[in-house]
């Protein structure tokens, strides 16, 4: 069985300037440890959630949000977790011609520049045959990964509309009621919060159920009160929604 789980996969051949894609894939890791191991091709790895170390030849890393990993064709390398949560990671795999210099590299990407790469990968199928429009988001993830970008001034909005939204989901409830304290249609906030932030309405209130759920697991709090917390009515129900965003349930995850 694979250590990971692979939720967006797809095979590219993208060929240009020395350079040739061969995939693009979303994975969220089944195992807290991989053991170290190499591709004939070269490798990108960016950690978009979860924590632990990445080994890349003889260096160990630590590996949370925003690092990114590149990790040439042969270069044996793996992975230890750390913390609750199994990683969630994008994984670009190419080649390089012959005359292109070869070496692993390290570096974090920015939070606007996440914001930007969650965006574009909105815009990827998930499966299925891909459109000429499609190749547009894939090329730009490809050169914001693989081409560091100059440090740019963040864009300050006053207020920014990712923390009001979160502030209607603390006292508002539902997704639809938070769009009408918010003066939007659901669906239109949902595309104007994801053209701004990289996060979609649901995903939002996912996450921040899941910060309450595991606050409240980290205070001794029965699955049950955790539950309630996160706004489910049905324990078992919160139990199985809880496996899929961690990769444990709520009574393993707490340990």
């Amino acid at each position: 069985m694979l250590a990971w789980s692979p939720l967006l996969i797809q095979k590219i051949e993208i060929q240009a300037l020395g350079f040739r894609l061969r995939k693009l894939q979303l994975n969220r890791h089944r195992a807290a440890e991989i053991a170290p191991h190499a591709h004939p091709f070269s490798q990108l790895i960016l950690y978009l959630s979860g924590e632990g170390r990445q080994t890349v030849g003889n260096r160990r890393r630590p590996a949370r949000q925003g690092d990114v990993f590149v990790i040439p064709a042969g270069t044996p390398h793996g992975f230890a977790q750390q913390g609750r949560s199994l990683p969630l990671c994008l994984v670009l795999d190419y080649d390089l011609d012959a005359t292109t210099r070869k070496r692993s590299g390290h570096r974090e990407l920015a939070t606007p520049a996440l914001a930007e790469l969650h965006a574009l990968l909105a815009r990827v199928p998930t499966k299925g045959r891909l459109r000429l429009a499609d190749y547009a988001p894939i090329l730009s993830v490809v050169a914001l990964l693989l081409e560091p970008q100059p440090d740019r001034e963040p864009q300050r909005q006053t207020p920014p509309l990712l923390e009001t939204i979160q502030t209607l989901f603390r006292s508002a409830g539902s997704a639809g009621h938070v769009a009408r304290r918010a003066g939007y249609h659901p669906d239109h906030l949902n595309r104007k919060l994801k053209r701004e932030s990289g996060i979609g309405l649901r995903e939002l209130r996912d996450r921040m159920r899941l910060e309450k759920a595991q606050n409240a697991l980290r205070s001794k709090a029965s699955v049950a009160i955790a539950a309630e917390s996160a706004g489910f009515d049905d324990p078992s129900y919160f139990t199985r929604w809880f496996r899929r965003r961690t990769g444990k349930t709520p009574t393993a995850w707490r340990g």
